[in-house]
């Protein structure tokens, strides 16, 4: 039934052997507790999404293999949605302060007046004013898992499509909105504020892909595997995608260990610091 919360990690494409290969999974000396809500929602009525199913279970499982509890969800409408955000708060609420407590959403984002919302499937969007009524608003789960002493917050939207929701004369601004990641979080999207992602056949999109394999790469700081992320998204899409973030962490994080064999890690190409520095408006289609 549509709408219903299911855990789908172990349903979607067997890719389960990809993060236990990666190094150091699952270690026990991990001193913080970690948890995380993945939402995928494709199945649109209006324009159904190929790959966002299964990018969360990609990540879902990428993040379950690095040792974080993970409740996945795919398709929810949008009571389901809201409860599942209220029970992971809850959720980040009881684990402690040395919890690290991750967000990763995929499905349709829109922003308006300075506000990004994720949508749910079972929306009802033919012009902006349906938005805040039909849709969730980020802002308002970020800010109460923003007031929970943890460790650290990391919030993903992989949302920055073109929608299909709104038509005719009304307008509607691109993509998502710019916004300041609250104090100990870090805040990510699949394309930069006020752009969209193209549209991908599947089975898997380019930013999931990129996001998993650098979660994966032993002992890169945090900063550094989204820093990755957008180099190795910008260069799978020839310049047509660029992701962005920004982050407010102090504590150091890393989603794995560096194995005590593996080669010394790569200092990140001077693209990085060169994508991540340029302004937006320079940086093309």
């Amino acid at each position: 039934m549509r709408g219903t919360l299911r855990v789908f990690i172990c349903l979607l494409l067997p890719i389960v052997a990809l993060a236990a290969g990666a190094p150091g999974s699952v270690r026990a000396q991990q001193q913080e507790k970690r948890i995380a809500l993945v939402v995928g929602n494709g199945a649109y009525a209006k324009s159904p999404l190929a790959t966002t199913a299964n990018d969360a279970g990609l990540i879902a499982q990428t993040l379950q293999a690095a040792g974080f509890d993970v409740v996945g969800a795919r398709d929810l409408d949008g009571d389901t949605l809201r409860k599942s955000f209220r029970d992971f708060i809850q959720k980040a609420q009881a684990s402690g302060p040395g919890t690290v407590a991750m967000i990763y959403l995929a499905g349709y984002g829109v922003q308006l007046a300075g506000e990004n919302y994720f949508i749910p499937v079972d929306s009802n969007i033919t012009r902006d004013t349906d938005v805040p009524t039909e849709a969730l608003r980020i802002s308002d789960y970020v800010r109460q898992l923003a007031s929970i002493p943890l460790k650290a917050n990391i919030v993903v939207l992989d949302a920055a499509r073109a929608q299909p929701f709104i038509e005719g004369g009304q307008q509607i601004a691109s993509g998502l909105g710019l916004v300041e990641p609250e104090p100990n979080m870090l805040i990510a999207f699949n394309a930069a504020p006020g752009t969209v992602a193209p549209e991908e056949a599947g089975p898997y999109g380019i930013y999931a892909q990129s996001l998993a394999e650098m979660i994966r790469t032993g002992g890169l700081p945090l900063p550094e595997v989204f820093d990755r992320v957008r180099l190795r998204v910008n260069e799978a899409s020839k310049g047509a995608q660029v992701p962005w973030n920004e982050q407010k962490i102090t504590a150091p994080f890393s989603f794995f260990e560096r194995a005590p064999d593996a080669p010394p890690p790569e200092t990140a190409p001077d693209q990085v610091a060169a994508i991540r520095s340029k302004p937006i408006r320079d940086l093309g289609v």
